[in-house]
């Protein structure tokens, strides 16, 4: 049996992230931090961390935003030879703005990602063979919904992750400022039918089925449309959810969370469920350890968590989230 040379292999667009301090105002900000987020690149650097073998692929443009972005995911171990550098002059990085917000007022998010280089992804800008070489792909509903190419692009990563006999992985991860519902459903459904494991949270679920039903009832619901994947669903503060086809498997969040930064979390619990799960673990023992990076992610600012194996395994051996009897 030849031996996978990669962990985990995701593609996807990562911006600049751009924040004032605290809770200021994005209209009386004159200073922004700058930050690197994007759920496949959030994913990658977390798995990185935590001790795995993974690469990130885009398309970037060829100029010094783009540098800064690769310096950091390099900086945490990920391995970035495969993206693609865009030779057009108006390739562009995309960025979003982040103004945080506490009840009543919500955080907002400002997205200026419009013709980016990623989103100019095409189906043949990879080497799909390294896919013979990689563990597990992880995708998600994001880079589909870029454009048409983009969409191109992931159904080749999923057709040729099968025929190398890859674990796919699809993380919903809808965003309705990037597309509908009417035009999401039927590629979702195309791609989950293809995957081994597909992650959505809650609210999403019922946006897909146009049912308002409970977690379990939503996991049961999905396996049977799409009769392959394992359906994990996230609900924040509530238990996880998955549903193998076999048993539905539940386990409990972290209790008294503070959140610093919410941005992020999903991929923080995707990160550390790939890690269980490469590691051997069963699934809710996985679905455990990705309840534990998404808790730490919590409380850190940024899109991404800073975390390292001992950290999560601390905390998963103090028993928190667990229901002790």
């Amino acid at each position: 049996m030849t031996t996978r040379q990669l962990d985990l292999l995701t593609l996807g667009e990562s911006m600049w992230r751009l924040a004032p301090a605290g809770a200021e105002r994005l209209v009386t900000a004159r200073n922004l931090e700058i930050q690197i987020g994007g759920a496949e690149s959030n994913i990658a650097i977390a798995l990185a961390r935590l001790g795995k073998r993974v690469a990130w692929w885009s398309k970037l443009p060829h100029n010094a935003l783009a540098e800064n972005l690769l310096s950091v995911l390099r900086g945490h171990g990920v391995d970035v030879s495969g993206v693609v550098l865009d030779p057009e002059e108006d390739a562009r990085l995309g960025t979003y703005f982040i103004e945080f917000g506490s009840s009543p007022r919500p955080t907002r998010v400002i997205y200026d990602r419009a013709r980016s280089a990623a989103s100019r992804m095409q189906p043949d800008d990879f080497d799909w063979t390294a896919l013979q070489h990689t563990r597990h792909l992880h995708l998600s509903g994001i880079t589909p919904a870029l454009s048409a190419s983009c969409r191109a692009t992931v159904r080749r990563a999923a057709g040729e992750a099968r025929a190398a006999g890859t674990h796919v992985t699809l993380d919903l991860n809808y965003r309705e400022k990037l597309w509908s519902w009417d035009a999401c459903r039927p590629v979702v459904d195309e791609l989950a039918k293809s995957c081994d494991l597909v992650i959505s949270a809650a609210r999403d679920a019922r946006k897909l089925l146009e049912a308002q039903e409970e977690a379990a009832s939503l996991a049961r619901r999905l396996f049977d449309r799409w009769r392959r994947p394992t359906v994990v669903i996230t609900q924040g503060a509530e238990p996880t959810l998955a549903h193998d086809g076999v048993k539905l498997h539940c386990v409990p969040a972290f209790p008294e969370v503070t959140p610093v930064d919410r941005i992020g979390a999903g991929d923080a619990f995707a990160a550390g469920l790939h890690f269980a799960l490469l590691e051997g673990a069963d699934l809710s023992a996985a679905l455990r350890y990705g309840n534990a990076v998404a808790a730490l992610k919590l409380s850190m600012p940024g899109d991404v968590a800073l975390v390292n194996r001992a950290e999560v395994e601390e905390l998963l051996a103090a028993g928190s989230g667990e229901i002790q009897r």
